[in-house]
C-alpha cells in the first residue's frame, strides 16, 4: 500500500500487530468487574505477594467486598470522592477496587505532600472522607481541620503483615490517632453486616483522580476513566509484552501516580498475576529486590536500571527470569540504553530494555518497544493497538510528515476525561484537530518514522527561548556533551538573560565519571565540542559541575532544582 506521508493515515506500525490484536474489543465495565472476571475462576491463585505474605484471588476480593460494605456503611455514595494519603499497601487496593464497586472515586495523594498541598487537594473535591497511611496521619490531621472531611480512616503497613512482623513493625512506629478516627480493623468491622449493593456501569464516569507531577507547573488533577484503564491495561497486553497469568511483577511504582495506579497496579491484577508490593522502594536496593523475587516484569525510571548495571550483587545473576524489563516515566539517553539493554542481554535476559511513552494525562503509556523487531535505540517505540500517535506543527497544527520534528500528540481509548474542575488547563491540551478528533497535546517534541517508531526529542516546555527569539533545545546540547569520555550525565536549563531584558541563555550542569576532577582545561573541552557541533546561539553560557543530577520522588530529573540554581 502506498503511504499518504501521514503517520495518522498510514498508522505504519499496525504491521507489527496481529489482526486479532488490532480488531479486538476493549472492555466497557467497571475497572473492579475487570478484574474479577478476569480472574473469578481462579481464585486460588496469589494475587498479592506482600513482605512474603501470600494473598489469594479469592482473600482479595473477601476483602475488597469487605472495604465497599464499610465505605457504604460509613455514607459515602456514588459519585462521591475519597481521599487517599498513602503508598501502595494491600488496604489501599481493596480501597481503590472497594471504591469503585460502589460507584466512589478515588483522589490518589502523595503522602509526602505538604499539609498545605494535602488541604488543597481534600478542598478542591469536598472530599468528606480520607484513607491515610499511619506515617502521614498527624500531617493530614491537621490539614483536615476545617475541611469537609467527616471520617478519617488510618491504616498501617503492618495490618496485612504476620503477627511477629506486625508486633515487630508497630514496637517501632507506633501511632496515635485521635477519638472518632478508625483503625483499619475498626473501619472494616464497622460494615460487617452492611449490605452490599454494586452500582450499575455507566459510561466515561470518573473513577479515580492523579495528580500530575508539577515540574512543569501547578499539579492538576486527571480524572481517569473506568475506560480509560482498563483500555491502556488491555492494550499492553496486546501490544507484544509477554503477560501470563501466574507471572510475577515487581510493583516499585506507588499508587498516587498513573505509572503506578494503571500500569503496575491494574495492568498486572487484570491478568491474573502475583503482584509483588513494594510500600517503600529505595532504589538503591532494586539489586536485592531482583535476587530476592526474581520478578518476570520491571519497570523503573532510567535511573533506577543503572543502579542495577552499576551493582556488584547482581554481577553474576542470571536474569533469564526478566521477560519484561520496561523503563519509562523519563527520556533515556542512547548511550544508557545500550549499555543497559548491553548488561540485560548479558545477563541471560532475553530483550533488550523495553522502553515506554505516555503522561498521566493517557494513563501513563500509549507506546512501547515490546518486541525486538522495532525496539530501534533511541525510539520509545510505537503505538499501542488502539492509540494514533502523530506529530504537528506547534504553530500552524498541521500533520507533519515522517521524520519531521513538532509536537507529539495522541488520541484513543484511554485519552483523560478532563483536569478536575479545570476546563482552562484541559481545552489547553486536548484540542479538536481538522479530522474532528480529540487529540491530547503532550508537550513533547519528537518525530516519528517510516516504520512508525516514535522518536521524542525533549520537552517543549523546557525549550530556551533567547533574547533575540532563537529557540534552544536543552537535549540537543546534553547529545553532544555526553559525547566526551569524562561525561557521565548532564542536563541544561535556562537562565535569565542579564544583559536583556527578556529571555534566557542555556547553562550545563555535568556529572563527571568516577574519578574525574574537574579542571579548567576539561571545560576548554566541553566548550571546544559545543563550538564546533553546536549553532552559535546554542552555545552554554556557564559549564557547572555537581556530583549527581537531582531527582525527584519518582526518579526524574528535577529540572526546577537546576533552574533555581542556574538563576
Amino acid at each position: 500500500m502506498e503511504l499518504s506521508g501521514y503517520p495518522s493515515i498510514d498508522k505504519p506500525w499496525l504491521k507489527y500487530y496481529s489482526s486479532e490484536a488490532i480488531n479486538s474489543i476493549l472492555p466497557k465495565c467497571k475497572i473492579y468487574d475487570d478484574i474479577w472476571n478476569n480472574n473469578k475462576n481462579n481464585l486460588d491463585d496469589v494475587a498479592i505477594n506482600y513482605f512474603d505474605s501470600h494473598i489469594s484471588y479469592g482473600e482479595m476480593f473477601s476483602n475488597i467486598e469487605g472495604a465497599a460494605k464499610s465505605f457504604s456503611n460509613m455514607g459515602v455514595r456514588k459519585g462521591d470522592i475519597v481521599a487517599v494519603v498513602s503508598v501502595t499497601l494491600p488496604e489501599i487496593i481493596y480501597t481503590f477496587y472497594g471504591l469503585n464497586r460502589i460507584g466512589a472515586i478515588s483522589n490518589m495523594i502523595d503522602p509526602r505532600t505538604s499539609i498545605e498541598g494535602i488541604r488543597n487537594y481534600i478542598e478542591e473535591v469536598s472530599a468528606k472522607v480520607v484513607v491515610v497511611i499511619d506515617l502521614a496521619y498527624s500531617r493530614v490531621a491537621q490539614a483536615v481541620v476545617g475541611t469537609t472531611i467527616e471520617n478519617i480512616i488510618v491504616v498501617s503497613p503492618s495490618d496485612s503483615l504476620p503477627f511477629i512482623k506486625r508486633h515487630l513493625y508497630l514496637m517501632g512506629n507506633k501511632v496515635s490517632i485521635a477519638t472518632g478516627c478508625f483503625t483499619w480493623r475498626e473501619f472494616i468491622a464497622s460494615g460487617k453486616e452492611t449490605n452490599l449493593t454494586d452500582t450499575d456501569y455507566i459510561e466515561n464516569e470518573c473513577c479515580v483522580i492523579v495528580h500530575t507531577g508539577g515540574t512543569t507547573g501547578m499539579p492538576k488533577g486527571v480524572m481517569l476513566s473506568n475506560e480509560n484503564i482498563n483500555a491502556g491495561a488491555k492494550q499492553c497486553d496486546l501490544s507484544g509484552f509477554c503477560l501470563n497469568r501466574g507471572d510475577r511483577w515487581l510493583g516499585i511504582m506507588p499508587p498516587f501516580i498513573a505509572y503506578g495506579i494503571c500500569n503496575s497496579l491494574h495492568l498486572p491484577l487484570s491478568i491474573g498475576m502475583e503482584l509483588i508490593i513494594i510500600p517503600k522502594f529505595d532504589p538503591n536496593t532494586y539489586d536485592k529486590l531482583l535476587i530476592k523475587y526474581k520478578p518476570t516484569h520491571i519497570v523503573g525510571v532510567p535511573s533506577h536500571y543503572q543502579k542495577v548495571v552499576d551493582s556488584k550483587k547482581v554481577k553474576n545473576l542470571d536474569m533469564s527470569f526478566i521477560l519484561s524489563p520496561v523503563v519509562g516515566g523519563d527520556g533515556i539517553k542512547e548511550e544508557h540504553e545500550k549499555e543497559i539493554s548491553s548488561f540485560l542481554l548479558s545477563h541471560g535476559c532475553g530483550t533488550n530494555l523495553i522502553k515506554g511513552y505516555g503522561m498521566t494525562e493517557i494513563c501513563a503509556a500509549a507506546a512501547a518497544s515490546a518486541q525486538m523487531t522495532y525496539n530501534k535505540t533511541g525510539s520509545v517505540g510505537i503505538p499501542f493497538t488502539h492509540t494514533t500517535i502523530s506529530v504537528f506543527d506547534k504553530e500552524t497544527g498541521k500533520e507533519l510528515t515522517y521524520n519531521q520534528e513538532g509536537e507529539v500528540c495522541m488520541k484513543g481509548p484511554h485519552v483523560m476525561l478532563g483536569y478536575y474542575n479545570n476546563d482552562v488547563a484541559t481545552k489547553e491540551v486536548l484540542k479538536k484537530h481538522e479530522d474532528g478528533s480529540i487529540w491530547l497535546h503532550s508537550g513533547d517534541l519528537g518525530y516519528i518514522d517510516e516504520d512508525g517508531c516514535l522518536f521524542i526529542k525533549g520537552r517543549l516546555k523546557r525549550m530556551i527561548i533567547r533574547h533575540d527569539g532563537f529557540k534552544v533545545f536543552p537535549t540537543q546540547i546534553e547529545n553532544v556533551l555526553e559525547e566526551h569520555e569524562a561525561v557521565k550525565d548532564c542536563c541544561v536549563v535556562g537562565h535569565s538573560d542579564t544583559v536583556h531584558s527578556e529571555g534566557c541563555l542555556p547553562v550545563a550542569f555535568i556529572v563527571l565519571e568516577n574519578g574525574v576532577k574537574e579542571s579548567e582545561g576539561l571545560t576548554d573541552e566541553l566548550r571546544s565540542i559545543c563550538e564546533r557541533e553546536l549553532p552559535e546561539y546554542a552555545l552554554p553560557v556557564e559549564y557547572n559541575y555537581i556530583p549527581s543530577l537531582p531527582l525527584t520522588s519518582i526518579g526524574k530529573i528535577d529540572y526546577r532544582v537546576l533552574e533555581k540554581k542556574a538563576n
